[in-house]
């Protein structure tokens, strides 16, 4: 039976229709890469000027024998540099679009996935992300930060690489922007994070959670937007990954890992986007960061379009047994 659910963090509705039906991909498995890509140790092909890295005290910028790196993004969408721009008016408003774009290549090894990294290389990865993260927060009028990154062509992958982009910039963002404004709203009225509430009631009903550790929880949000959405959350309330304590990296490390290879098990390596949500800076007590995995398995067609909710052929409850029959066949393989 189709069912209607409000997004507990949005304004909007979303329409589970079991009966629509979940078709075969049209995005398919994504392939193992290839040895060599743009973005390896030495390529060739040109990259943006690096920006940070990871690498031996003795070594030099550019250098090959890097760990994990920061790029200018090729693609310039934003620009650090200031320019002028007529600001138009009420109806018709623009500004110059300056903010700060990173390529964050993960690993040197143009083969390697998040689920295969060595946990500590990725426990440094997710490390270089919060330092990161914090310089970019820092800048004056950044009003947003975030880090996404892509899995596969069909995800918006640019690069047959593991790699992620980091962004900054002095607009708000939609998404995240929404889920303030509605957990502002709750706090005001309850006194509480809506986040930690909601994490707490999941907790104690266990319908829609697929693993845990000490310091983390992954679970398939009540409305989720799309089949095997997933979310991870700290336990404990933070606002901003800008402070998440390097102790708990590597259980988020081995969380990520755990919930990325059960998804690539249960469907088949899908290509896939991550999207972290985390406020400019730590200490706000009605916001909660989080990571947002999104598995590319449908299309939005004009119904989505037209009214403007997101369709979602399978029920949260359903894609959380298939994941969690996955990572029982993990810890067996383990």
């Amino acid at each position: 039976m189709p069912l209607f659910r409000r997004d507990p963090f949005g304004r909007a509705w979303v329409l589970l229709s079991p009966e629509r039906g979940l078709e075969a991909s049209d995005f398919g498995s994504v392939p193992l890469a290839a040895p060599v890509s743009p973005l390896s140790p030495g390529g060739n092909s040109p990259v943006g000027a690096e920006v940070a890295a990871v690498r031996p005290a003795t070594s030099s910028v550019d250098s090959p024998d890097w760990r994990i790196r920061s790029l200018v993004h090729p693609a310039e969408m934003v620009t650090p540099k200031p320019h002028a721009v007529d600001q138009g008016n009420d109806l018709f408003t623009q500004l110059p679009a300056l903010g700060y774009h990173e390529l964050v290549v993960e690993h040197p090894d143009a083969q390697e996935r998040l689920e295969t990294m060595n946990p500590g290389h990725l426990t440094e990865v997710l490390r270089f992300y919060r330092d990161r993260l914090e310089v970019a927060a820092s800048r004056p009028g950044m009003r947003h930060v975030q880090v996404t990154r892509n899995f596969g062509r069909a995800a918006g992958a640019l690069y047959d690489h593991p790699y992620g982009q980091l962004l900054a910039v002095p607009v708000t963002d939609r998404w995240v922007g929404e889920e303030k404004a509605i957990a502002a709203e709750h706090y005001q009225e309850h006194g509480s994070c809506l986040f930690c509430d909601v994490l707490r009631e999941e907790l104690s009903l266990r319908e829609r959670i697929v693993t845990e550790n000490e310091s983390y929880v992954a679970l398939a949000p009540f409305a989720a937007k799309t089949p095997f959405e997933t979310w991870i959350l700290p336990k404990q309330h933070s606002s901003s990954y800008v402070g998440v304590a390097a102790n708990s990296l590597p259980q988020l490390t081995d969380i990520l890992q755990v919930l990325i290879r059960s998804l690539g098990d249960a469907l088949d390596n899908p290509p896939y986007n991550l999207t972290l949500h985390t406020d400019v800076k730590t200490g706000r007590p009605d916001f909660h960061w989080h990571m947002e995995i999104l598995p590319r398995l449908t299309n939005q067609a004009g119904f989505d379009w037209g009214t403007g909710l997101f369709v979602n052929p399978t029920l949260p409850e359903d894609a959380v047994r298939f994941l969690r029959e996955a990572v029982a066949l993990q810890e067996v393989m383990r």
